[in-house]
């Protein structure tokens, strides 16, 4: 992987985990956005709720095997957690309606596009926000 010699090895570590415990949470929501989309959902409320279900399995992932979060779970960690995933929602829900109704893109362009986008919002954050207890000992 080219990224790996250009970071140090905790950080290319926790990359590569986010980026394979995001792909999971990607086909989880692409799954449920177009099983609602195909049954006449509008993109917004698919968009929520497809969002949403990647969310849950993101937090537990992310906590336990991307950052390797030890400690208890606390309501501060979790409500930045859902801050940072409302952030990424909104913006993402916006780059569809842009792809859409300004560029006019097809759903799947537009959601991919919104999709990318919102990785990357989502794990600087958690990366510098969230989950920022020091526990790489097994890095």
């Amino acid at each position: 992987m080219l990224i790996k010699p250009l970071l140090p090895k905790n950080k290319s570590n926790k990359l590569v985990k986010f980026g394979i415990t995001g792909i999971i949470n990607t086909f989880v929501d692409l799954i449920v956005f177009f099983l609602f989309s195909s049954i006449g959902m509008t993109y917004w409320i698919a968009q929520s709720i497809s969002y949403s279900s990647g969310v849950v399995n993101s937090y537990m992932v992310n906590r336990k095997w991307t950052f390797q979060q030890t400690g208890k779970r606390n309501r501060k960690e979790f409500s930045r957690f859902v801050a940072v995933n409302l952030i990424t929602i909104v913006f993402s829900t916006l780059v569809i309606k842009i792809g859409l109704q300004q560029l006019n893109l097809s759903l799947f362009n537009a959601k991919l596009i919104a999709t990318l986008f919102g990785m990357g919002i989502n794990y600087s954050l958690l990366n510098t926000w969230v989950f920022t207890a020091p526990s790489m000992k097994n890095e």
